[in-house]
């Protein structure tokens, strides 16, 4: 019985050491798995941190970050669509203004009424040039301004000849270029709400289809230059 008794005894301090071993190489394993991990960490970490060959880190903000600007908004950047300088498309006289609140007296109509462009007295037949470069928008007969050709220049700014002679003028067609000072068309006297008036060039102006004077854009020395203006002109 004696025997049997320390036969058990001795078979359970084999267990229990058998038991601290096994413990221990599972806390080994553990820590050596925990090692494992943090060294990839570190290393993954450190890839991440490290720059790319050529990448200027210091472009890199945190916040808001505006998208990178297109080929096309760089080259709006350099070369801004701005309005023309215009010279004056005929010589002469200006006698009746641009006058959009207060109305100016129309002969032909025998009443006032309010007046979207300049009347530049100047001969028959003169020669129309384009104020500046652009493209031919439109050429129509008004029925009440007759003859009329528009043009489209940079920055949305339209200039309007009206009161011109029924005609074709080479290189000048609808989706055509014009170059500034080339003869677009001559004064007549197409424009059957004027007709009372002696020869004269209709003038209009649009800015974004907004009615502008063209006064505005024509510099003082040009007008001095080409155009004269009546003391006694309504406006």
């Amino acid at each position: 019985m004696e025997n049997k008794k320390q036969s058990n005894e001795a078979q359970s301090e084999e267990r229990t050491r058998a038991n601290r071993i096994l413990y221990l190489v599972i806390a080994l394993i553990l820590c050596l798995g925990a090692a494992i991990a943090g060294i990839a960490a570190s290393v993954t970490s450190g890839r991440r941190a490290k720059p790319v060959a050529g990448t200027d880190t210091s472009a890199v903000t945190t916040g808001e970050q505006s998208a990178p600007e297109t080929e096309g908004q760089k080259d709006a950047a350099a070369e801004p669509d701005v309005v023309p300088t215009l010279s004056a498309p005929v010589g002469g006289r200006v006698f009746r203004a641009h006058d959009l609140t207060v109305p100016v007296y129309s002969v032909t109509l025998d009443e006032y009424r309010v007046h979207n462009g300049i009347d530049i007295l100047t001969a028959a037949g003169s020669d129309v040039k384009a104020m500046a470069g652009g493209v031919v928008t439109e050429i129509t007969d008004h029925p009440l301004l007759g003859r009329s050709v528009s043009v489209l220049h940079a920055g949305n700014l339209t200039t309007v000849y009206r009161n011109l002679v029924a005609e074709e003028i080479d290189g000048v067609a609808v989706g055509a270029s014009v170059a500034g000072g080339q003869v677009i068309g001559h004064v007549g006297d197409t424009a059957l709400i004027e007709c009372c008036d002696e020869p004269h060039l209709h003038l209009e102006t649009t800015l974004s289809g907004v009615s502008v004077d063209p006064l505005d854009y024509v510099p003082e020395e040009s007008i001095a230059a080409g155009l004269t203006e009546d003391a006694a002109y309504e406006g």
